[in-house]
């Protein structure tokens, strides 16, 4: 799981900033959460503009107006195959409107998806992907993206019980019971342990800090949290549904969250991010990061 943090000014660009994007690449799929205006400039800058899906979390034009721009850049680079486009509930037309009055219609498949809050809109065998409501506006969501949990394979026990390295270890960790020579029958849950979390991210696109979005966070290994501004100006942010960096912090703690990364950052604060760190930092004893365009990182199981 790798996660690079794409456009991270809040509201508009800057001349170093682009608006809201972070890319995703997690067992070989590549996906977009939210794409800002100059996304496929910066994808191809510090990552790959070649992505599988992109999950807008609500239609402000700083999430969203990169998507024209990004389709094309596909076409371009001769795409053939279908790019998918989640987009909330209600929000279907909009999605339409925007990708066909700015570009058209591509020579590729496009397929616009909805969601709703609480059912994942992307599933895999591996992890999903699932929208949860924020404050924001009537339409406006964060996103879980929860790796699947893992049953770990004890090779030892598997011997202990006579069973050799082979085949019949693959079997046991597909789930299926396998006879030893003898002809006794082990099962899977002889030899693997617990259901062990997989690796969890949350991005919580705009919001206020809100129980359902600590909910949300909750034991996630990195929460890239929308920080808007810092602490003096806490009044704007609740006028404005924004959040200040502190209240990030306390909502990682909140949620005992591992790694949190500020962004969605109000150009006013450009070149002053470790004001915004120190802030969350008060409330946040994790690693803290105000993250800029470029920024990236692995995630690893740390529980």
């Amino acid at each position: 799981m790798r996660v690079t943090a794409v456009g991270t000014s809040g509201g508009v660009p800057t001349a170093r900033y682009g608006t809201s994007c972070v890319s995703m690449e997690l067992f070989g799929d590549r996906f977009l959460l939210d794409c800002g205006e100059g996304s496929s400039q910066r994808l191809m800058r510090h990552a790959s503009v070649n992505v599988d899906s992109i999950l807008i979390s609500h239609f402000y034009a700083d999430h969203t107006l990169g998507l024209p721009g990004v389709i094309q850049a596909l076409e371009m680079d001769d795409r053939d195959r279908q790019l998918d486009v989640h987009v909330p509930a209600g929000r279907y037309d909009r999605a339409v409107d925007l990708i066909e009055g700015a570009y058209g219609e591509p020579s590729y498949p496009v397929e616009i998806h909805t969601y709703t809050s609480d059912e994942p809109a992307v599933e895999t065998d591996e992890y999903s992907v699932t929208p949860f409501a924020t404050p924001y506006t009537d339409y406006s969501h964060g996103f879980v993206v929860q790796e699947a949990a893992k049953r770990e394979f004890d090779p030892e026990r598997a011997q202990e019980l006579g069973i050799s390295p082979g085949p019949k270890y693959g079997q046991l960790q597909a789930v299926q019971s396998v006879e030893t020579p003898d002809g006794e029958t082990v099962q899977p849950d002889d030899v693997l342990s617990e259901p062990q979390p997989g690796r969890k991210l949350v991005y919580t696109g705009d919001t206020r800090p809100t129980q359902a979005v600590v909910d949300a966070a909750a034991d996630a290994s990195l929460v890239i949290y929308s920080a808007m501004f810092s602490e003096d100006l806490a009044g704007h942010a609740r006028s404005t549904g924004h959040s200040t960096a502190r209240e990030a912090g306390e909502v990682a703690t909140e949620a005992n969250a591992d790694r949190l990364w500020l962004t969605h950052i109000s150009p006013r604060h450009e070149g002053d991010e470790e004001q915004l760190v120190t802030q969350a930092a008060s409330a946040f004893d994790g690693d803290v990061v105000a993250v800029r365009d470029g920024d990236t990182t692995g995630i690893t199981r740390s529980r």
